[in-house]
C-alpha cells in the first residue's frame, strides 16, 4: 500500500468515527430533550389554559423520600412551547398514584390542592410508564 493510499484510508476512517460520535451524541441529546404528553393532566391552573401539559423524561429521578420528581411543561398551546411555559416541578407517588403539583412551594405534602389522584386521570398509564417504570 502507497503512502497516499494509507493517508487516504486513515482519512475515511476518521470520517467514519466523526460521523458516528456526532449520531450517537445527536440521538444522545435527542433523547435527553424528549417530552412526553400527558393526556388529560390536570394542571393548577384550571381555569382557562389549553389542558395540555408535557413531561420532561430528562428531568425524572427518584428522590430520597421514595416520590419520583420531574419537570412538567402546563398550558401548552403550541408545540413549539413545549418546555418553555407552565415549568413546574411535580412529584410522583407510585405506590398511592398521587401526583403532587409544585412541590417546594410551602407545605405542599398536606395541601389537597396541590394533590391529585392519578389513578382515574387519562394520564395515569404515562406516569406509570415514564415515572414509575411498569
Amino acid at each position: 500500500m502507497t503512502e497516499i493510499a494509507a493517508g487516504r484510508l486513515w482519512v475515511v476512517a476518521l470520517a467514519i468515527a466523526a460521523t458516528l460520535t456526532l449520531s450517537n451524541s445527536a440521538h444522545s441529546e435527542a433523547q435527553q430533550q424528549a417530552w412526553v404528553e400527558e393526556p388529560g393532566a390536570k394542571s393548577l391552573d384550571v381555569e382557562g389554559g389549553s389542558g395540555r401539559a408535557y413531561l420532561d423524561t430528562a428531568s425524572v429521578h427518584r428522590g430520597d423520600d421514595g416520590l419520583v420528581y420531574f419537570v412538567e411543561s402546563s398550558n401548552v398551546a403550541r408545540p413549539e412551547d413545549i418546555g418553555k411555559v407552565g415549568l413546574m416541578k411535580d412529584a410522583y407517588d407510585c405506590a398511592k398514584d398521587l401526583k403532587y403539583v409544585c412541590v417546594g412551594n410551602s407545605n405542599w405534602r398536606n395541601d389537597l390542592k396541590s394533590t391529585v389522584n392519578a389513578a382515574s386521570e387519562p394520564a395515569l398509564p404515562v406516569y406509570r410508564k415514564y415515572l414509575c417504570g411498569d
